[in-house]
């Protein structure tokens, strides 16, 4: 199965990802991208990759898909340096359309992934995210330290990103796969109707979607506009996420194996320490503390759900697309919500203090859906 070659792939996809994709929001903020456009930025990647995935899933050669997306993916990257950074709706536009290409990426190396993993699933999954989340990590601490407040030497990053993709794209052209144990694939509809499990599961997936998406084009205005921070602090907020990562990545999915439900209720409930710490922190070291959690959070993440769709259809292309469709679909809904939502509660009680208390209104929502994966 070309484990090898897969395992450079992941590296190398989340080498190139970790230049950019942390400070995406953070720069349509700096740019003067208004802020229904950052909710936008922030929601596109579940958003508008899940959209894409759903018609996708009647593709039979994945590994094409997966071959296509990665070179699609360098050129968007190349008209982000050289074009699109800057121009508010240029940016916007160009991000979007990374969005999509990437949820066809995602969508193939999630079905890879499936069929790698059968009979281990949270051992699987974490060994190819550590590989993931090391590669990410290199890149966001390079980023950080070289643009620091310098924003113009982004279009050089972008450059990086687009190259490493490129190389990613030569190191999978020659990986041919087959699955002669792929089910046929059913209507979205008729899934749902025989699966009550996997209905209820995406239900309450998707309303947390909602609360969880929420605060995101909050902690970039939270970023500019209550802690003044600049590239650099933002990298070390991931590179503190990154470590803590792949520090607990291979016990969590070890710990999945063995009692799930709890783990998937963790993995939503410690999300409160988001938006309390950047509604209540009065300087920047308050946020890089609560960024320890992210390493239980963002492993659940990587494993955890994914992994119960997984095991709870038999029809995964389907199922794997109505997840993500799902789950975009909630992300818009609450990015789009507190995108506007910021705007009139600013008119009332000014901009700083609109976002702190959204901000922990959405932490006391995010805990009380966070229950509902103690029902799944």
């Amino acid at each position: 199965m070309h484990h090898r070659k897969l395992k450079n792939y992941i590296l190398l996809q989340n080498l190139a990802n970790g230049l950019v994709s942390p400070f995406m929001s953070f720069l349509a903020a700096v740019i003067g991208v208004p802020s229904v456009g950052i909710s936008l930025v922030s929601s596109a990647t579940s958003f508008f990759s899940g959209v894409v995935q759903l018609p996708l899933r009647r593709v039979r050669r994945i590994e094409l898909l997966l071959k296509l997306s990665t070179l699609l993916l360098a050129v968007l990257w190349l008209i982000m340096a050289f074009i699109a950074y800057g121009n508010p709706l240029a940016y916007l536009i160009t991000y979007i359309l990374i969005a999509g290409v990437g949820g066809a990426n995602s969508f193939a190396w999630a079905l890879i992934m499936e069929r790698l993993s059968r009979g281990s699933r949270g051992w699987v999954l974490a060994n190819f995210s550590f590989y993931g989340a090391i590669g990410s990590l290199l890149a966001t601490l390079v980023t950080g330290f070289i643009v620091g407040s310098n924003y113009v030497i982004m279009h050089y990053v972008f450059l990086a990103s687009a190259s490493l993709i490129l190389i990613n794209a030569v190191n999978v052209w020659s990986i041919e796969l087959t699955d002669p144990n792929d089910q046929a694939i059913k209507e979205p509809l008729s899934l749902l109707r025989g699966n009550s499990k996997l209905a209820r599961f995406l239900l309450i997936n998707t309303l947390f979607a909602i609360v969880w998406s929420f605060a995101w084009p909050l902690f970039p205005l939270a970023q500019v506009y209550l802690l003044n921070m600049n590239v650099e602090q933002l990298a070390i907020v991931n590179v503190i996420s990154g470590v803590s990562t792949i520090a607990l990545q291979r016990f969590v999915g070890r710990w999945f194996d063995r009692n799930r439900r709890l783990v998937m209720f963790l993995g939503r409930f410690l999300l409160v320490t988001f938006p309390l710490s950047y509604a209540l922190a009065n300087n920047v070291y308050v946020i890089y503390l609560a960024n320890t959690v992210a390493g239980f959070t963002n492993s659940a993440s990587n494993i955890a759900y994914i992994g119960f769709v997984y095991d709870n259809a038999e029809d995964r292309r389907t199922a794997v697309s109505l997840y993500n469709l799902f789950y975009g679909v909630g992300t818009l809904i609450g990015s789009l919500i507190s995108g506007s939502l910021v705007t009139v509660v600013a008119g009332y009680v000014g901009l700083r203090n609109s976002i702190r208390y959204m901000l922990l209104g959405d932490a006391a929502a995010r805990a009380v859906t966070a229950m509902l994966y103690m029902g799944v």
